[in-house]
């Protein structure tokens, strides 16, 4: 049973290693991002399992149209439609007017004259500029929808995984863990009663240390999603301090 337990420990002990050297290595790579070589970290304090709220999807999808990536387009699209009112400008003919006075030839009488001068053609010039300055009004809608329809998906995605990952967590800390908790310590006081064998209690020890771990991993799982919704929609959504201190 010595020996089991040596085992566990030693597993356990490579586990913490192998995270010490993942979080240097992810430390180091974060510095050449930043052009560092030996940057200062400073430890921060938090909680990865207190999760806040998060709207329904269908409220979250409506703030999409306020983001940096779909607002570009509101700006793009009066551009070319100025361009394209440009264009419908230059199809119209410029007419050119001329007064003037002339001296008949019986007599000392005078004239008014006027003449008006039309181009020819100018409707027809400026048809195929209208057609491409059109095209080009087209293809920012289609463009937009294609970007729209790309946020909404990532949305969509990102909202499904906090909500089960947040789901997990609560269950998790509800009601998986707190059974484990009893019957691990059933266990233990079964093992120091002579009931049951060292094995059997470290199994439940074990068990509860997974669960822990699941845990942990599923209340990542939702803060990364979270991170994608705060992207997406421009809206923190963080914790209220009460709740945190309930916690």
């Amino acid at each position: 049973m010595l020996l089991t337990a040596q085992a566990l420990q030693a597993r356990a002990e490579l586990d913490r290693d192998r995270a010490q050297q993942e979080q240097a290595a992810a430390r180091r790579h974060l510095a050449v991002l930043w052009g560092e070589r030996d940057p200062g970290f400073v430890q921060v304090s938090g909680d990865p399992l207190a999760l806040p709220a998060v709207p329904d999807f269908d409220v979250l999808a409506a703030l999409l149209d306020t983001t940096p990536e779909l607002a570009r387009f509101a700006g793009e699209a009066r551009v070319r439609e100025a361009r394209i009112q440009l264009a419908r400008s230059q199809a119209r003919p410029d007419l050119d007017w001329q007064v003037g006075v002339r001296r008949l030839q019986d007599g000392d009488a005078t004239a008014l004259v006027a003449g008006i001068s039309l181009p020819l053609g100018s409707a027809a010039r400026a048809q195929p500029e209208i057609r491409a300055a059109e095209a080009e009004r087209e293809l920012l809608g289609v463009e937009r929808e294609a970007q729209a329809l790309a946020l909404y998906s990532t949305l969509a995605d990102a909202h499904g995984r906090y909500r089960a990952a947040q789901l997990e967590v609560a269950r998790m800390r509800d009601d998986v863990l707190p059974k484990l908790a009893r019957a691990e310590a059933a266990a233990e006081r079964a093992y120091r009663g002579g009931a049951i064998s060292y094995l059997e209690w470290a199994q439940l020890q074990a068990q509860h240390g997974d669960a822990r771990q699941q845990q942990l991993a599923a209340a990542l799982e939702a803060q990364t999603a979270l991170i994608e919704i705060q992207r997406l929609t421009g809206q923190p959504f963080v914790l209220a301090p009460a709740a945190q201190v309930a916690r």
